[in-house]
């Protein structure tokens, strides 16, 4: 795994296909679950029920791999001290800046899906919540041209879970985790989009 790969899942503790993480009983008597049940036996009495339920819970956990960035960086966009490195008047194209970010907590939830068909055949989407709470300390960035370029050290704690029909089928403390020292952000991440560096300020 490269430096810039950094996941969710990398939080949960769990590798690819590991289903063990999955609360099997919350899982499994979810209304969600009993409804799919039902209409695939409908659809064939072929369907063995066991393999399929072990094949959405690899799938759910896929759903972790989610880029610790695409959790942190809506976040930072709130901070002026960050926001003001987006200005290229104040901070040439040519200047590379580091900022430390105080202690912060960041929360943050997304809303995947599962959508399973059969011989054409598409059932209702299987919903899921993923909701994170990370803490975040002694985190510095490297900005340049309006971008985060680098994320250079820190450590992340906090706690997750992912929830269907309410209930979590997914729970986990995330403990303390060490960033390597530095996460290379290739190209980087814009603060602004173009159409916004765009715009002049009305008189």
């Amino acid at each position: 795994m490269s430096k810039s790969d950094l996941n969710m899942k990398d939080l949960f503790g769990v590798e690819r296909g590991d289903s063990a993480i999955i609360q099997r009983g919350k899982f499994d008597g979810a209304k969600s679950m009993a409804e799919l049940k039902v209409n695939l036996a409908k659809k064939s009495k072929l369907i063995q029920w066991d393999s399929v339920e072990d094949v959405l819970a690899e799938k759910i956990v896929e759903m972790l791999d989610i880029p610790l960035v695409k959790a942190l960086f809506p976040a930072w966009k709130k901070y002026r001290e960050i926001m003001d490195f987006s200005d290229p008047e104040k901070h040439p194209q040519n200047e590379t800046s580091l900022v430390s970010l105080a202690e912060h907590t960041v929360k943050t939830d997304y809303h995947p899906c599962l959508q399973i068909s059969y011989r054409g055949f598409e059932f209702p989407k299987i919903e899921f919540t993923l909701t994170a709470e990370l803490t975040l300390q002694g985190i510095v960035l490297r900005i340049q041209d309006g971008k985060i370029k680098e994320i250079k050290e820190g450590t992340i704690t906090g706690k997750g879970s992912l929830l269907l029909d309410k209930e979590a089928v997914i729970e986990r403390s995330f403990g303390s985790y060490d960033l390597p020292g530095s996460v290379d952000l290739g190209d980087g991440i814009p603060l602004r989009a173009p159409a916004d560096l765009q715009k002049k300020p009305q008189a």
